[in-house]
């Protein structure tokens, strides 16, 4: 969740409610307390918090569970509390706190500090990190939150005569690479010069998601039957790579395909092809989230 550069003076209440999330960012903002109550974030990984007017920073923030990246750039911190010497985080942000010496050093022993070049340091590796600008903190983050998470594999299997679904389906999930460690795969990635039979098998071995655009078409096509559905119907008896079809067009063949165990983005009833727009991409949308909340699952 980035709420940056928002003017606001106070953390907001209302994101307590949102216990799944990984993610937070308020830099930019007049934010001059964290309350007690951001414990509740239990699953929170990574808090930005530069560029504010906190002055003390509440002991809560170093108790939270998941938390690994505390940015906290451009306050007026001059003191840590006592719990961030028994906490998990990994990288701490403090440029631009007037931090004494003393405690600057300290909380370095135990987990990876970035300050400026101004700030005073023993450490030649710190200074090759320079977050002078709020672009490269978040660069730095994003790049520690992926090595944090863990790796996966979408595979869409579809026919190709329902090419155009399948944009409609990857326009909606390129989004997700932004923040989750992901790749997603499908045949348009192969080139002239590949095997393309192992091309395919290596990408459904190492699928950990599979969205099946369902359609008339997929039943028709011996290959995917044979080659992509079977393989990975018996993976996912194993509880290797995780289901998810997506209804294209009215098809009688969907129980008998053996996904009828497997919960479908949209129902039978009504189809992507019967759908208006507004209807196609509120389905895509929910798509989207099912992944997300299995993704969140699995860190």
């Amino acid at each position: 969740m980035n709420l940056s550069n928002r003017n606001l003076t106070s953390f907001p209440e209302n994101i307590i409610e949102y216990s799944n999330l990984t993610k937070l960012v308020l830099s930019n903002n007049r934010i001059k307390a964290i309350p007690a109550e951001i414990l509740k974030l239990k699953k929170l990984r990574m808090l930005d918090l530069s560029n504010n007017e906190i002055k003390v920073l509440h002991s809560a923030v170093c108790k939270l569970p998941k938390l690994r990246v505390l940015n906290v750039y451009g306050n007026q911190i001059k003191k840590f509390p006592k719990q961030v010497f028994v906490s998990k985080i990994e990288k701490l942000i403090v440029g631009n706190n007037p931090l004494e010496v003393e405690e600057l050093e300290k909380i370095r022993l135990l987990c990876d500090v970035v300050t400026t070049k101004k700030e005073p340091t023993t450490n030649e590796d710190t200074k090759s990190i320079v977050l002078g600008a709020n672009e490269s903190i978040v660069e730095d983050k994003e790049k520690k939150e992926k090595a944090m998470s863990i790796k996966h594999n979408i595979f869409i299997s579809y026919s190709h005569k329902d090419s155009d679904w399948l944009d409609r389906v990857k326009t909606h999930l390129k989004p997700l690479e932004r923040y989750y460690d992901l790749d997603e795969w499908d045949d348009q990635k192969l080139r002239t010069s590949d095997e393309w039979k192992n091309e395919i098998s290596k990408a459904l071995n190492n699928a950990t998601i599979a969205v099946l655009l369902f359609s008339p078409n997929f039943m028709a096509s011996d290959f995917i039957v044979n080659n992509e559905l079977q393989p990975l119907l018996e993976n996912a008896s194993k509880g290797g790579v995780k289901i998810m079809p997506v209804m294209v067009r009215p098809c009688a063949m969907f129980d008998e395909s053996g996904l009828s165990k497997y919960q479908a983005t949209n129902g039978k009833e009504k189809t992507l092809i019967e759908m208006n727009e507004g209807e196609i991409d509120r389905v895509l949308m929910k798509l989207v989230e099912d992944i997300k909340s299995f993704l969140n699952k699995k860190k």
